[in-house]
């Protein structure tokens, strides 16, 4: 199943101005750059939820985690660079420290999905953790 990414209004709102502000005053040479720079990391984005993993996509850049290797899927609040274009971020850990801030537009669906395939996980509140027997 694809999620789509959620995009805030005032951070799009702000890529555009930021690209834009060169243009309007004649730096069409700084305005191709920015706009190939946010076209190429930001556009387009999605997760999709596969057969062997959770598949990433952002721009150019595509990364799949396998099911196996998620330890937590829940809100977060970090203020931690990311590619998600929302401040509403959701943070998938995998491995022993590793993770990815990410955006889904509806994240019961994302959730109800992610919990349907990575049956090593438990619901707990509004989070999937590992599960312990």
């Amino acid at each position: 199943m694809i999620h789509k990414a959620k995009i805030d209004w005032w951070i799009a709102a702000a890529l555009v101005l930021g690209i834009l502000a060169p243009l309007a005053g004649g730096k069409l040479w700084i305005t191709i750059p920015l706009f190939l720079a946010v076209g190429i990391c930001g556009y387009p984005q999605y997760y999709r939820t596969a057969e062997k993993g959770l598949e990433i996509r952002s721009g150019l850049i595509r990364r799949t985690i396998p099911y196996q290797a998620i330890t937590f899927v829940g809100p977060s609040e970090e203020g931690s660079f990311s590619f998600a274009l929302s401040l509403d971020r959701v943070s998938v850990r995998y491995g022993a420290h590793a993770g990815v801030l990410i955006a889904p537009a509806d994240y019961r669906a994302f959730l109800a999905d992610m919990a349907s395939r990575a049956t090593h996980l438990t619901r707990r509140g509004q989070d999937l953790v590992l599960a312990f027997a």
